[in-house]
């Protein structure tokens, strides 16, 4: 398999060699009404030839592509959802309203066949709809239109709440989620983070996902990111409430298109391989030189970009660096399927063959792993409440940019920079502020990209 190049910048992300796997994971059988096709797998590094005689740092991001569905396309498959809502007293207003339409939205585009319960939540829970299948429901409106927001937040109860209801009907071949929005942080009950990482843990365990929607100023980033994370969901930020009605659907509409299920990322690297780290949103089972992913279930449109970082021993001739696998079930009939390719580095003792061996693809996604890396750096400085200092992370990571684009003049990467310096031009006109940080945040860990003039000129 032939290997491409791509060029390294000035950052230390980029001096970290790296290699990429792309993985074109085409739909296999859904129902009667897509025909079974074969994935790819590719294999690909950031340059087509590493130094001899030296230690290589190599960052390997293996790429998931799977296809857009039209609406005939979808797959048969039944979704098991419930909403567990904040009615607590910051949501009068404008908030409730535009989540009483977001809901009703989110569940009209929801199959007959599909279960739906909604959990709302303030200083005491209530299930406003028990689960039952969607064309059952009756004045989901009116039921809708009686949510008042009073009181605290009993957060952790309301989550309980929502996947006991999601229990009543879950079984290995639905699709189990809860979907939590909210505007603050629990004030009721159970409030430290490690509670609410066992909760949603012990949901993962039984096969129950969770996607977290903040609203505003006031609710946990940190929290409700980590907790989607863990549930193997999206977090989103609703920056103004008239946001939650593209937001809530938008995660339905998302959890509609599963292809696969039960899918599963293993590096299996050889012994020459050491300091393996999963980096970003993904987790991974790490043990001696095996990395693992699982992703509960695959949908059809999302590129997950998985990056783990690698150092190799010093080699003199090339090498067969290990096998990289993915293994899935369709979600239509449990078909498994798998896929392997091996992982091949060529070396060379020419320096200049070795410098300018460039792979654009890569690039692109080492432009991605330097932006988060200085948010990073940036949200750090918020929480010290330094918001100068936060602000030089953000051009350094254009600096950066515009280094590791000096020779490959790449297109997307350039788009990258003007996002980037469209958001600080705006950010130096009004100042940066709280609200800063979950733009920041939702751009790190839904992978929104660089935030832009746009997304923050109403805050």
């Amino acid at each position: 398999m032939a290997l491409t190049p791509f060029p390294v910048g000035k950052c230390n992300i980029i001096h970290m060699r790296s290699a990429y796997f792309s993985l074109l994971l085409i739909s296999a059988t859904l129902g009667n009404a897509l025909a079974q096709s074969a994935p790819t797998l590719d294999v690909a590094t950031d340059h087509e030839f590493y130094a001899s005689d030296v230690k290589n740092n190599i960052y390997l991001e293996s790429r998931i592509d799977l296809p857009d569905l039209s609406g005939k396309d979808r797959p048969i498959l039944v979704h098991n959802i419930a909403f567990v809502l904040d009615r607590s007293g910051s949501m009068l207003g404008p908030r409730v309203e535009s989540l009483r339409k977001a809901v009703s939205l989110a569940i009209g585009s929801l199959s007959e066949r599909d279960i739906v319960s909604v959990v709302v939540f303030g200083s005491e829970i209530e299930t406003l709809v028990e689960a039952k299948r969607r064309d059952q429901l009756d004045g989901i409106d009116g039921l809708l239109a009686q949510v008042e927001p009073s009181g605290g937040s009993a957060l952790y109860d309301a989550l309980n709440q929502g996947a006991a209801q999601v229990r009543r009907y879950a079984t290995p071949s639905t699709l189990n989620h809860v979907i939590l929005v909210t505007d603050g942080p629990s004030t009721k009950g159970p409030r430290e983070a490690d509670d609410f990482t066992h909760l949603v843990e012990a949901f993962s365990r039984e096969g129950i996902g969770l996607s977290t929607v903040g609203i505003g100023e006031d609710f946990e980033e940190d929290l409700l990111a980590n907790l989607a994370r863990i549930g193997n969901g999206q977090f989103r930020f609703a920056d103004k409430p008239e946001s939650l009605i593209e937001v809530v659907p938008a995660e339905v509409a998302l959890l509609c298109t599963a292809i696969a299920k039960d899918a599963t990322l293993t590096l299996e690297l050889s012994s020459v391989c050491s300091q393996i780290e999963a980096i970003g949103w993904t987790k991974a089972t790490i043990t001696d030189t095996t990395a693992t992913y699982n992703f509960p279930y695959l949908y059809a449109g999302q590129n997950p970009r998985i990056l783990t970082s690698v150092t190799t021993e010093a080699r003199r001739s090339s090498y067969k660096l290990g096998t990289v696998r993915l293994s899935w079930k369709d979600v239509a009939d449990g078909k498994p399927h798998e896929i392997t390719r091996p992982l091949e580095i060529q070396l060379e003792s020419d320096g200049e063959s070795t410098r300018t061996s460039f792979n654009p693809e890569v690039a692109r996604s080492m432009a991605d792993a330097i932006v988060r890396q200085e948010m990073l750096e940036a949200i750090k400085q918020i929480d010290k409440g330094d918001f100068q200092r936060a602000l030089r992370p953000l051009r350094r990571a254009r600096s950066e940019l515009y280094n590791l684009n000096y020779r490959l003049d790449d297109p997307k990467i350039a788009v990258k920079i003007r996002d980037l310096e469209g958001y600080l031009a705006n950010v130096q006109t009004r100042g940066m502020n709280q609200l800063d940080r979950k733009i920041l945040r939702s751009g790190l860990f839904n992978k929104f990209g660089i935030p832009t003039a746009e997304d923050s000129s109403d805050h």
